[in-house]
């Protein structure tokens, strides 16, 4: 994952959870294979380092399961909780297997404007208020273990201030939402971690006469995208870079602002039939969603005029060096990344640059150490061998022969168990 290329007829030895060496195949290769060494056949396979999915939410501990069966071997909680910080810790210490997590604890958020509090969600969050509210949240949440703070929609600007000079103070870093009150422009002056969703730009992008306007509900800012002005994008994206702010698109998100027929033939997919219940409920009940309840059947059509102005700040992004990373926001959770790669590549990445938004990027967003989201002597042994080469097309990630988890070999019948295991449960 250093430059787009692949690296033929290889063998790779793995030891004490790590990557030992990478060398050619041959006479040459098999003398340096220790005696009693676990010999996985890799022969017109493709072996990349495991994946990541940068956004995503659960509470169940089956989940874990089907991350590494799906190649994820690290996850970025955006909501977590008590039982999250059990699950990373228990993992860091091998005492439960699952990918690596990095978690916020409860997203923090400020009051919505009383007319739009039915299609505005603050259920279970934190509320601040000024400065204080916010300063205090970020201590507590600090001193309870997290790893990051998440803003969100509301939180007043006062607050936002609070919360990111402490958490400046306590060297924890803020990510999230971009509150309403802050502003695109607060927030990459603050140096916010990332912004999820392409939040804030929205503003920015459309023209002050256009007949759509982006306002505090969902709705108004997913319809707003269609007026988008493309030739505000490359200057937005300049500021993004220099701001040394990351971006976590979650186009797979887009599912559920699509027409019913898109939905209706989604969830006859085979990756949606890894669906619980509850899941598919998502979909089929969408409007029950107090965030989605003032949408009406024709918003959905007049939402997908929007994804191109989106793809077209993606594409600006990356192309002026403005990280972007791959992250779900949505179910199934594992299989959703592999549809987050193509839709990215659907976007206007190439192959290579969706799996650095998955492996390489990640690993240097979290500073996780010189090798990781790689396959390099050193590198931490979390990989994936893969039936096809994903260079050539991105959906050959979802073609998954093994995992391997911090050196430990995670064949196919494993993998297929994991899953059968978490969907039973």
């Amino acid at each position: 994952m250093d430059t787009e290329r692949a690296l033929p007829d290889m063998t790779v030895l793995i030891g004490g959870g790590r990557v030992l060496a990478i060398q050619p195949s041959g006479e040459a290769g098999e003398a340096a294979i220790p005696d009693g060494a676990t010999r996985v056949d890799g022969q017109g396979r493709f072996l990349i380092p495991g994946l990541n999915d940068m956004h995503v939410h659960f509470q169940e501990e089956q989940a874990l399961g089907r991350f590494l069966a799906t190649g994820v071997t690290g996850i970025r909680v955006l909501w977590g909780g008590p039982t999250t910080l059990d699950f990373r810790d228990r993992i860091a210490r091998g005492e439960l297997a699952g990918p690596d997590i990095h978690t916020a604890g409860t997203i923090i958020e400020g009051l919505p404007p009383p007319e739009l509090a039915a299609v505005i969600d603050t259920a279970g969050r934190v509320i601040v208020h000024d400065s204080i509210d916010g300063a205090a949240a970020v201590r507590e949440q600090h001193a309870a273990g997290y790893d990051f703070i998440k803003v969100y929609n509301n939180v007043p600007a006062s607050a936002y201030r609070g919360i990111v000079a402490e958490a400046a103070a306590l060297d924890i870093p803020v990510a999230g939402h971009v509150p309403f009150e802050v502003g695109l422009d607060g927030a990459l002056a603050a140096g916010q971690h990332s912004i999820e969703h392409l939040r804030g730009y929205i503003w920015h992008l459309v023209p002050e006469d256009a007949p759509r306007q982006p306002g505090a509900d969902l709705r108004s800012r997913t319809l707003a995208w269609a007026h988008g002005d493309l030739s505000r994008i490359q200057a937005l994206a300049e500021r993004t870079r220099d701001a040394g702010v990351w971006s976590v698109p979650t186009l797979s998100v887009r599912m559920i602002m699509k027409p019913d027929r898109l939905v209706d033939a989604y969830l006859a997919t085979e990756e949606a039939s890894h669906m619980t219940d509850a899941m598919r409920a998502f979909y089929t009940e969408r409007m029950s969603i107090p965030w989605m309840s003032n949408f009406a059947a024709a918003d959905f059509e007049a939402a997908m005029d929007g994804f191109a102005v989106a793809d077209s700040l993606i594409r600006a992004l990356v192309g002026v060096g403005a990280p972007v990373m791959a992250g779900t926001d949505t179910p199934p959770l594992g299989f959703a990344l592999h549809r987050e790669l193509e839709e990215l590549v659907a976007a206007g990445l190439s192959p290579f640059e969706a799996l650095q938004s998955a492996t390489v990027l990640p690993a240097r967003f979290l500073e996780r150490g010189d090798g990781a989201g790689m396959v390099a002597e050193g590198s931490p042994a979390d990989l994936v061998l893969l039936e096809g080469d994903p260079l050539a097309a991105i959906g050959n990630t979802r073609r998954i022969a093994g995992v391997v988890r911090r050196g430990e070999w995670l064949d196919r019948a494993t993998l297929d168990t994991m899953l059968q295991e978490a969907a039973g449960r």
